[in-house]
């Protein structure tokens, strides 16, 4: 399975990208390595545009990675999650979620609904696995514009 992520060209270098050891996200905080990725480059874009405020991003790059058909992920459910899963003030309950999930040490990642469009998925991705680079590969990283209409 192919999956995407829209990242600044400044980080084109860093692999894997870190930016969730730096800011806390709807299913992570600080102290948790996640790799946000989409199932598609749109949901990837759309959900770059939820977190960039009013201005249209520049400068930026989408990282495809190869999900090994063979790695380990757990689906999270929406029937499994909090009513209000979807609010801007992220409910606790999700990275509590994903912090059992890593603990664990099973899985690989995590398949969870896009609050931009929930018949969609974003696949959470945990380096700090120890089979990460098993079942992960960097396949490309490539230009990606942003239609200045969308804002």
């Amino acid at each position: 399975m192919l999956v995407y992520r829209v990242e600044k060209n400044k980080y084109r270098k860093v692999y894997p990208p870190e930016g969730s050891k730096f800011a806390n996200g709807r299913w992570s905080t600080r102290d948790m390595w996640v790799v946000y990725t989409s199932e598609s480059i749109a949901l990837a874009k759309l959900e770059t545009l939820a977190n960039t405020g009013s201005q249209i991003p520049r400068e930026r790059f989408v990282r495809t990675l190869e999900v090994d058909n063979s790695a380990p992920l757990v689906e999270v459910t929406i029937e499994q999650l909090p009513t209000n899963w979807t609010s801007v003030s992220y409910p606790k309950k999700l990275v509590k979620i994903v912090k059992d999930i890593m603990q664990e040490g099973e899985y690989v990642g995590a398949i969870v609904p896009s609050v931009q469009s929930p018949r969609e998925s974003n696949i959470l991705l945990f380096p700090e696995h120890p089979n990460f680079n098993r079942f992960i590969q960097k396949v490309d990283d490539s230009a990606e514009d942003f239609d200045p209409r969308l804002k």
